[in-house]
């Protein structure tokens, strides 16, 4: 067998596993961003509809800084999710 016909022959499947594997990270990383996301819109909202003593009260007690890194991490961790089970589909 010539070496070109053999790196086709193996090129074909992996490069089939790639588009698979990004293809589904992708709808997930959507799918579960999106989630996410309906989820902090959920929280602003009824963030405002406190009472003024009690959002200055949480203001002074850092509250919104502390739901602005939980949002963030929670949202880095669906990224790192999504990159790690698209390299599992691409590495099997």
């Amino acid at each position: 067998m010539p070496l070109a016909a053999w790196l086709m022959s193996i090129a074909g499947p992996l490069a089939l596993k790639v588009l698979a594997a990004l293809g589904i990270g992708t709808v997930v990383f959507t799918g579960v961003s999106a989630s996410l996301q309906a989820l902090i819109d959920m929280a602003v909202a009824n963030w405002g509809g406190m009472s003024a003593d009690v959002l200055a009260l949480a203001a002074i007690a850092g509250v919104p800084q502390c739901l602005g890194i939980i949002t963030g991490a929670m949202t880095a961790r669906v990224g790192m999710w999504a990159a790690v089970s698209a390299t599992k589909w691409v590495t099997t």
